[in-house]
């Protein structure tokens, strides 16, 4: 349903928008915003595992109400597929003890308050700009996508998000009845900008990397005489513990922001943006929507031969199959 080839940039962008927009609906701009009902993100992508089991899921958001454990994936695109279905079995198959071990793990109690106790866990599945016309016509014209929404629903609750509208159920049924599963039933109206709160997309690729660092960083340097200097370290502790960004990474994207005269190599991983930088500072972002860091960094000729002889360095899985394309 998503029409057109993607640039890894636009994809990219697109999930992190997607991610923003569903995390907006715990905020202020939501309403009834989830925050108000004592509902919190406790986890950002997550791996609940459950060894005894064989149980290993990864959810995109954990929602936590001190009662309910959503286990939501979020996808930004409306393509439902064999996958989708894989990765919601997977969520469905966690217990109560392992999302009780997870949310322990993430340290529950110091940013919700909560004890991490769990009385039910819910695998929800997110589109972005699903509606009930399109599946009320797609069963009816195909047996195959009958058969898909079928056993998707039977894993999960699927809802649909989109700006200035509702995130709202289109199908399932929650295992249990709580006070956030009534919340998610009622809907969310979702604002029409949300703001950015969350910066990176879950595999951290080069490109959104430079786009945070610059969002974060580089538009400060309007405000200083000097500039603004930040090191690699400052930039993995500003993200982590949500996100563990490799150091190999941040030398690879700061190699492209010196090159690309979006700020200055000062010393020994020290960066500085300054005034006379602002016009690249704010042309990265549209520069990495037309042209991978790598591509620019050593030409597109080189990233050829790296798929041809395997090169899966920023793949989550090594397969060759990047898990965010899992959204398109």
């Amino acid at each position: 349903m998503v029409g057109g080839e993607l640039t890894e940039g636009e994809r990219q962008r697109r999930e992190v928008n997607t991610y923003n927009l569903f995390y907006s609906a715990t905020t202020a701009r939501a309403d009834p915003p989830l925050a108000s009902h004592g509902v919190r993100i406790p986890v950002m992508f997550p791996v609940i595992e459950d060894r005894s089991d064989g149980v290993r899921s990864e959810p995109d958001f954990v929602l936590y109400d001190s009662e309910t454990c959503v286990l939501a994936e979020i996808k930004s695109g409306n393509n439902i597929n064999a996958h989708d279905i894989k990765q919601m079995r997977k969520c469905a198959d966690v217990d109560i003890e392992a999302a009780e071990d997870a949310l322990k793990a993430a340290q529950v109690r110091e940013k919700t308050g909560y004890d991490g106790t769990v009385s039910s866990v819910e695998p929800v599945i997110v589109y972005q700009d699903l509606d009930e016309e399109y599946i009320e016509e797609a069963c009816a014209e195909s047996d195959s996508f009958q058969d898909v929404w079928d056993e998707l629903t039977e894993y999960a609750v699927v809802m649909t998000q989109d700006y200035g509208d509702e995130l709202r159920v289109l199908g399932g049924e929650f295992v249990d009845s709580g006070n956030l599963q009534s919340l998610l039933r009622n809907g969310v109206e979702l604002p029409e900008n949300p703001p950015d709160e969350i910066m990176l997309t879950e595999g951290m690729e080069h490109e959104v990397l430079a786009i945070a660092i610059c969002d974060i960083w580089g538009e400060q340097a309007v405000d200083h005489d000097d500039g603004v200097e930040v090191t690699r370290t400052q930039v993995r502790d500003y993200f982590a513990p949500r996100h563990n960004v490799d150091l190999s990474d941040l030398d690879f994207v700061f190699k492209f922001l010196v090159e690309f005269e979006a700020c200055d190599h000062v010393e020994n991983q020290h960066y500085r943006f300054k005034r006379e930088h602002m016009s690249n500072i704010l042309s990265v972002e549209s520069q990495v929507m037309g042209e991978s860091v790598e591509d620019y960094l050593h030409g597109p000729d080189q990233s050829s031969l790296d798929d041809h002889f395997g090169d899966n360095s920023n793949n989550s899985d090594g397969s060759g199959d990047s898990d965010i394309s899992d959204d398109q």
